[in-house]
């Protein structure tokens, strides 16, 4: 069953169409506004060499894109179907020591011996820390150097 809503953002109008029950369901297992640590412990025995290999295993609320040769192409989070597409909406804001990181395939020149831990923040939690920009979340990477230096 189909079912249409008028939806307004930004000033702008328009209709979606949702599929399934007309009233949304609350999950409490989707994430709401938690904070999901991978720490020194677990990277260590992961069988992972890179960070873009460890987010790949671990991080789940993630769909990882490769090229046709391995190579990292995006990051997008997994959410149901919708009409409404907002550019980088579901791209999630990822951060090494606080610097944005803006070429993903950099995650594979990462090794994961350098990684202390990984922050994963929901949407809210991100949207809190981070700003609008991180609607779909925050991927925070802290480095043994940065650490370190202070």
């Amino acid at each position: 069953m189909r079912h249409y809503g008028l939806l307004a953002f930004a000033g702008m109008i328009g209709v979606a169409s949702f599929t399934g029950c007309a009233q949304p369901k609350f999950n409490p297992d989707s994430g709401g506004s938690r904070v999901d640590l991978i720490g020194a412990e677990e990277i260590s025995r992961s069988p992972s060499t890179n960070a873009w290999d460890l987010l790949r295993r671990r991080a789940r609320q993630y769909d990882f894109r490769e090229d046709q040769y391995g190579r990292p192409r995006d990051i997008r989070t997994r959410r149901g179907a919708s009409t409404i597409n907002i550019a980088g909406a579901d791209t999630p804001l990822i951060l090494v020591d606080g610097a944005r990181m803006i070429d993903i395939a950099s995650l594979r020149d990462l090794p994961t011996g350098s990684i202390q831990s990984v922050e994963l923040m929901s949407g809210i939690r991100g949207t809190v820390n981070q700003g609008t920009n991180a609607s779909a979340g925050v991927i925070y990477i802290h480095t043994w150097e940065a650490s370190s230096v202070n």
